[in-house]
């Protein structure tokens, strides 16, 4: 039976249109993506890096690099000097 109403033709094959994103709406949705696939890795990095250091035989809490030129101040290390730079070279070529 008909109801009497006449139904309206709807466009796209019956589809509802998807709305287009802004370039902007679409750079926030791929920084949203990238903060959650980080959030998730962030613990399994952190296990690795800890790992990483334990196999170097590192031990206690890690410093800053601006801690860790301001207690070679404190015993001497002359900043000018390129004894530190030498050192390292010495052990590659080991």
């Amino acid at each position: 039976m008909a109801t009497g109403r006449k139904l309206r033709r709807q466009p796209h094959g019956g589809r509802t249109p998807r709305r287009r994103q802004s370039p902007a709406d679409e750079d926030l949705a791929l920084a949203e993506e990238i903060l959650r696939v980080g959030q998730e890795d962030e613990a399994v990095l952190a296990g690795g890096f800890k790992k990483f250091l334990k196999q170097l035989g590192i031990k206690g809490k890690l410093i800053g690099a601006k801690r860790l030129q301001e207690m070679l101040l404190k015993r001497g290390f002359n900043p000018e000097s390129n004894e530190f730079s030498q050192g390292i070279v010495a052990m590659l070529e080991e």
